[in-house]
């Protein structure tokens, strides 16, 4: 072995082993592992939060002047494309997993000794004398030392890349994937409130119909009760007819008999019975005049058309505003599409491809030192 070569390896005999005492390297590539995860989660959280939006949307049917249909059918390609979206991103933080699981395995103080061990073997072949073991003893310390630091190596590579040349563009299309989020967001609330509004107007109409029936049942009642009252007139009137005297002209009058005194009685008890149920008549009366307001303005507001009764009264969303959300959504599908594929792939390529990409590179030059020796 030259000079030169006998250097580098007492250099890295020293060196390696108190990189993976210290710790520095794990910890870099430990922090760079979990923010990908973080980001990575973060995205995942978008996707399936945009799956969930179009899946509920997919059966809303909108009723707008000019405007009725179902939104799944402006979603629907937007529902397949999130849902592989969200598959491949499970495969992506699956290989992150990995690889903090692996980069807590080679970071254990298990490998950090066995390295030692290597490195002092290693320096033990250098000495005069004992240079026949040194190949095999140095092939047993470069093997050790890519098991320990070769995965903690491409994780910071794969970070270098990602910060150099991925990651502005991945953000600007996170950002993109959130908009349309907002969006679809925007389209949910305005098809609640569509729905609010129907159901407020249904609800109003179907308590218009009881109170119609509740009036009509007060009517017969009535007319039942007017019946009854001209037959105790009637009755009252035959029987101070029949006790003669002053009780003909006044059913007041001290010499009525006991049976008028009962007929006056009875009348006045079913001309009260009369009044309260007319009281009641009139009630309903003018519940449904203000409620036969209130359903027409609801259907007014239903035609998209103002009205000034009140501001609680729940509304229908705008039908231009409607249109134009639901143009946003269709110019920006493609931009969607074109943004949610070239995130996945750029996901795939820092989780994934590169990642193998450098741990071949790395083999690769390992290799090469391992048959040199």
């Amino acid at each position: 072995m030259s000079a030169r070569w006998r250097y580098l390896v007492l250099l890295a005999i020293v060196a390696l082993p108190l990189l993976g005492w210290l710790g520095t390297l794990d910890r870099y590539s430990a922090e760079q592992v979990d923010h990908s995860i973080a980001t990575a989660g973060v995205i995942y959280g978008t996707a399936r939060g945009i799956n969930a939006l179009v899946s509920l949307l997919q059966g809303t049917e909108l009723n707008i002047p000019f405007l009725t249909f179902t939104i799944g059918e402006v979603l629907d390609p937007v529902n397949d494309l999130i849902e592989r979206f969200s598959e491949v991103i499970l495969i992506a933080l699956g290989s992150l997993a990995l690889q903090k699981i692996l980069l807590a395995v080679v970071s254990d103080t298990l490998f950090n000794i066995a390295l030692s061990i290597a490195a002092a073997a290693t320096a033990l072949a250098l000495l005069p004398g004992r240079t026949n073991l040194l190949s095999q003893v140095l092939r047993g310390f470069l093997l050790i030392a890519f098991l320990r630091f070769s995965l903690g190596l491409v994780v910071l590579a794969n970070g270098w890349v990602d910060a150099t040349f991925l990651d502005a563009a991945d953000q600007r299309r996170h950002r993109a994937m959130e908009k349309f989020q907002g969006e679809l967001r925007e389209i949910d609330s305005l098809s609640r409130t569509q729905a609010r509004a129907q159901a407020g107007l249904e609800d109003a109409a179907q308590e218009q119909r009881s109170l119609q029936a509740q009036l009509d049942q007060l009517q017969q009642e009535i007319a039942q009760l007017d019946v009854t009252v001209d037959a105790a007139k009637s009755e009252l009137a035959a029987r101070q007819a029949a006790a003669g005297g002053l009780c003909r002209l006044s059913a007041l009058a001290p010499t009525c008999p006991e049976d008028v005194a009962h007929a006056r009685s009875a009348l006045a008890v079913q001309q009260r019975e009369r009044q309260a149920l007319r009281d009641r008549a009139q009630a309903l009366r003018d519940s449904l005049a203000t409620l036969d307001d209130t359903v027409a303005c609801l259907e007014k507001r239903g035609r998209g058309e103002s009205c000034g009764l009140w501001d609680s009264l729940p509304s229908p969303p705008d039908a231009e505003q409607m249109r134009q959300k639901l143009n946003e959504i269709n110019d920006d599908l493609s931009d969607f599409a074109e943004n949610s594929i070239n995130l996945l792939v750029s996901l795939l390529l820092k989780t994934v491809a590169i990642p193998l990409l450098f741990i071949y590179l790395v083999y690769r030059v390992v290799s090469s030192m391992w048959n040199r020796l």
